[in-house]
């Protein structure tokens, strides 16, 4: 058993939660649409909202867990003062961390695809500029 603190974050690697904490929302309040490279919950403790996410829109209260998907965009609006658990669950590896954007992050897969392509030019461009130099009996 082992005691972790929101600020700290300090999980063991067989943990299924990379971050927790209590947000409070205030009235009318709202968090924009965004996504993660992982799970979310939400726990309303307090207050009701609306939360809505992939075509699908559903009232909140207390004792409601609000459970989203990986890369699912999702949004909330506070209709009055609200209390909430939140955790999300690990990331993939090379997994982003915090809220991402449509229109400004890539979906998971499609940057994982982008960082891959982006490594293998590196190495193609490295390669190629090692034979250069061997050409111009720059490398010996």
């Amino acid at each position: 058993m082992l005691k972790v603190n929101p600020k700290e974050l300090n999980f063991p690697t067989w943990s299924e939660v990379s971050k927790y904490g209590i947000k409070t929302l205030r009235a009318g309040e709202t968090v924009r649409a965004h996504f993660h490279d992982c799970n979310e919950f939400w726990i309303i403790v307090q207050g009701k909202g609306i939360a809505t996410g992939e075509n699908v829109t559903h009232e909140l209260g207390p004792g409601d867990m609000l459970i989203t998907k990986a890369g699912d965009e999702h949004s909330l609006v506070a209709i009055e003062r609200m209390v909430a658990v939140y955790f999300h669950g690990v990331a993939p590896p090379d997994g982003r961390f915090g809220y991402l954007y449509s229109g400004i992050d890539l979906p998971f897969t499609k940057w994982q695809q982008q960082k891959k392509a982006l490594a293998q030019n590196r190495t193609l461009a490295s390669r190629i500029s090692m034979e250069t130099r061997k050409r111009t009996n720059l490398v010996r």
